[in-house]
């Protein structure tokens, strides 16, 4: 097994397609990174959505995102049937100044047309909650 090629593969799917799609609010980049229904655990629950279920057009809006620094991907298993990663970045506004950290878990599982995310789940904390 190449455990290495399935771990680039992926990563090349998140870093090429997803990040810039979700980075861009572009629902499109995201949807073809997607295995839909996808599940997303939040706050001890597990929701099945036919859509992504994070907007990041909303979420910029709400938050006044301006853009991510700090960002890093990996992923932390493969095989050629599954791999898992996480992720971790600063949201900032326009002046750089820090809204939030935000950590992330992502489930893949390799398709016919790729390799497509089918579980996300995410933590955001406050700057003065890093210990």
């Amino acid at each position: 097994m190449d455990t290495e090629k399935y771990k680039k593969e992926v990563h090349d799917v998140y870093m090429n397609v997803y990040a810039p799609g979700f980075s861009n609010s572009d629902i499109e980049a995201i949807d073809q990174t997607v295995k839909y229904p996808i599940a997303y655990l939040r706050n001890g629950t597990v929701s099945m959505h036919d859509s992504y279920p994070i907007d990041p057009q909303k979420l910029r809006t709400a938050k006044g995102w301006d853009h991510t620094s700090d960002w890093d991907f990996e992923v932390t298993a493969a095989n050629d049937q599954e791999a898992h990663a996480v992720a971790s970045s600063i949201r900032r506004r326009k002046d750089g100044s820090i809204i939030e950290h935000v950590q992330a878990f992502y489930a893949f599982t390799k398709t016919d047309q790729g390799w497509k995310m089918y579980a996300v789940s995410d933590v955001t904390f406050q700057p003065n909650q890093i210990k």
